[in-house]
């Protein structure tokens, strides 16, 4: 394993994507962020590689972007070029940052350690489910410095929690605990800090031993139909569900009562 800003570690079929600037945070800054996008195209191309954990090193699993690079640049005599409409909407729209990955289907969990705020809170959200350590702590803390959400939080946050907590906590810029996140259903499991890894593991396993079409095709007509008027999200399941192959060896492992979930 190297060491750069973002460890990739694939054990069988599951991968942990580790986010190391430790003594940062674990800040977007230092090629953290492009080496994320890269870490979720490896891990989405890789046929064999089925469940991906992303976490942190050290006591944050991400604090968000880099306000000293945000400051210093602000601050900077030097004029910023000046961008086309165009040019600045592919720019925040590359489908190659990770936080605008909207095609991975393959389950992404978050297992958070520590500090998870501002666009550290917007990585969490990319994943499909949060498995909270009992330290983490969580908010929306750009709201006091003027940095406004640009990695997909004001559209998953209000999907994953509902418009009022979304919104309180978007508008407050509070600091919350892990339990007031579990209350809001921001995050799904609470577990001791030294059984996070081990945790996220287990389920990861569950979920690389089942028969990966179903999972996926699941995965993406919950994804895809999201927000969606009723009858759109049901045509999208109908014709997911339509192509997704039914695996006649895992039928004869339920059928002979051989699995165990």
């Amino acid at each position: 394993m190297d060491e750069g800003p973002v460890l990739y570690e694939k054990d069988g079929a599951v991968v942990t994507v580790t986010m190391n600037r430790p003594d940062q945070m674990n800040n977007f800054g230092g090629g953290l962020f492009e080496g994320l996008g890269e870490a979720a195209t490896r891990f989405n191309d890789d046929d064999e590689a089925r469940v991906m954990i992303l976490t942190g090193r050290g006591k944050a699993f991400c604090a968000g972007g880099d306000l000293k690079s945000i400051d210093q640049r602000l601050r900077s005599r030097e004029p910023r070029p000046l961008r086309t409409p165009e040019r600045q909407r592919q720019s925040i729209f590359q489908n190659t940052k990770f936080t605008r990955r909207t095609n991975i289907y393959k389950p992404m969990i978050a297992a958070v350690n520590g500090y998870c705020f501002a666009g550290g809170l917007e990585l969490a959200l990319t994943c499909h489910f949060i498995i909270a350590a009992e330290s983490s702590e969580y908010g929306v803390l750009n709201r006091r410095w003027a940095v406004p959400l640009v990695d997909g939080g004001t559209y998953r946050l209000p999907l994953w929690v509902g418009a009022g907590n979304a919104l309180y906590l978007i508008q407050t810029g509070k600091r919350i605990d892990v339990h007031e996140a579990h209350r809001m259903g921001l995050v799904q499991e609470i577990v001791l800090d030294e059984q996070l890894l081990p945790r996220a593991r287990e389920l990861a396993e569950i979920m690389a031993v089942v028969p990966q079409s179903g999972l996926t095709g699941d995965t993406e007509a919950a994804l895809r139909g999201f927000g969606r008027p009723y009858d759109e999200g049901l045509a999208i399941e109908a014709m997911i569900g339509s192509t997704t192959e039914i695996s006649g060896e895992a039928l004869g492992r339920f059928v002979g009562k051989r699995y165990n979930p």
